[in-house]
């Protein structure tokens, strides 16, 4: 069964990938001709190993990389998830 720890850890992984993957990808807007939603999945692709890089840091060793990493990739989809769902992608007339 999954523990309601789990749940809130991959909730709080999710609101820190949306949020920084939404920084990263608005960089990634004005350094490069890159679309919305694809500069959304760079940059949550991007802040999951610095995530996970960052929480095992703080953890002294007591958490390894790979749990680490898995955790913030799965908050990074329902983060991707949130940052598609509220975008505003152009809509055809047609």
């Amino acid at each position: 069964m999954i523990s309601p720890g789990f749940v809130a850890e991959i909730l709080g992984a999710a609101l820190i990938m949306a949020l920084t993957g939404a920084l990263v990808a608005w960089l990634l807007r004005k350094i490069a001709r890159i679309g919305l939603v694809p500069s959304y999945a760079l940059g949550i692709a991007v802040m999951t190993f610095v995530g996970a890089a960052l929480y095992v840091s703080s953890q002294n060793g007591a958490v390894d990389y790979l749990n680490a990493w898995i955790k913030y990739a799965i908050g990074g989809v329902v983060g991707f998830l949130i940052l598609y769902s509220t975008s505003r992608r152009s809509t055809s007339k047609t």
